[in-house]
């Protein structure tokens, strides 16, 4: 078998697999909810240009909303007898000033961002100034909508594309060519992954260009979402194809994946709290079999956190305490994290493929 006869099996499978997709019924309801996401990042604004000191990389400061400056404001002005001096209305002017110079006083921000939801209709204040509130909803948007749910629906998605393909009514036709079975499976799996990429990158930069329009705030920080989410799914839709060619079962494939993300992160999260706590529960052998499986399984926790890192989300979001403390202490090694993950897949991979060549059909 030569290579362009191996290259074109692959790229074959790749827009059979493309074409399969834009048939299944949960594409479409993926590619509504992207457009969906777009529209309601059209109804944003967000306000707050006043001139702030700029933070440095590793400054944060706390923040107190304008209604809590001018209730402070208003505290002071009491307490020190303006109230009776100048009088109510003359009080509620100067509340504004007050506030201003308790939170001088307090080392703290006074919230000056404002994102103003459904053209309007619901006011939230939050963030610095514009940029900052505009950040806030992209981090919201990258971590609990894109790489949380979007991430879920994407491994349910594709949960039957391998079962339904190693139908015999399917898979006999094309085994009986003179061709790999390895190039078969791969080319389907590189097709799965295009696929998902183009809704990864349609959600991602839809809802940017759409929040950029509106807020004039392009903040290329948040396209780092894109790579990040497409390393999360593939690594695990890796195992679902091994679980595919395994038992031949949508059932089995989607809910054996499901489950194994929920061990994967159960193990990622098993492994900071150790090396953050000093448990002496641990033996040296328990110890060694925690590095052993935490190294060898996907982190998908480390690759949430990585994610949290690159948006910048601290002071928008709370990051898990016990991450914060295993950075603090250099253990965390984002690097050697999303390459072991990577690792994973491919062992994932090539052991599907593996299966495959050896199984009667």
């Amino acid at each position: 078998m030569n290579l362009p006869t191996i290259l074109l099996t692959i790229q074959w499978m790749v827009r059979d697999t493309i074409r399969q997709s834009i048939a299944a019924k949960l594409f479409w309801v993926l590619l509504g909810a992207s457009i969906l996401c777009i529209l309601f990042c059209l109804s944003v604004d967000a306000r707050g240009d006043e001139n702030l000191l700029p933070l440095s990389r590793s400054e944060q400061r706390e923040q107190i909303s304008k209604d809590e400056a001018l209730a402070q404001g208003m505290k002071l002005g009491t307490q020190s007898g303006l109230g009776h001096a100048v009088g109510a209305p003359a009080l509620a002017m100067l509340a504004t000033s007050l506030g201003e110079q308790f939170a001088r006083k307090e080392g703290v921000d006074i919230a000056q961002g404002e994102i103003s939801i459904g053209f309007g209709v619901i006011k939230v204040q939050v963030g610095r100034d514009r940029t900052d509130a505009v950040r806030f909803l992209q981090i919201w948007l990258a971590g609990a909508i894109a790489d949380t749910a979007g991430i879920f629906l994407a491994l349910i998605w594709t949960a039957g594309f391998i079962p339904s393909f190693l139908e015999p009514g399917s898979v006999t036709v094309l085994l009986a060519k003179p061709v790999p079975r390895w190039a078969i499976l791969l080319g389907k799996f590189i097709g799965v992954m295009l696929f998902v990429s183009a809704q990864a990158i349609f959600f991602v930069l839809g809802t940017w260009i759409a929040l950029g329009l509106k807020t004039g705030v392009f903040d290329s920080l948040y396209l780092m979402a894109i790579p990040m989410m497409i390393v999360h799914f593939g690594v695990f839709f890796s195992f679902s194809v091994l679980m595919a060619v395994w038992s031949r079962n949508t059932t089995v494939c989607l809910l054996s994946t499901l489950i194994f993300w929920i061990a994967s992160w159960g193990m990622n999260f098993g492994w900071v709290v150790v090396c953050t706590q000093n448990i002496s529960a641990f033996s040296p052998l328990s110890r060694l079999l925690l590095d052993i499986g935490y190294w060898t399984m996907p982190k998908p926790l480390d690759l949430n956190m990585v994610l949290y890192d690159l948006l910048k989300a601290d002071g928008f979001t709370m990051k898990v305490p016990e991450f914060k403390q295993l950075q603090d202490l250099k253990l965390f090694r984002p690097v050697a994290s999303i390459l072991a993950s990577l690792a994973f897949g491919l062992v994932m991979l090539l052991s599907a493929c593996w299966e495959f060549e050896k199984q009667e059909y």
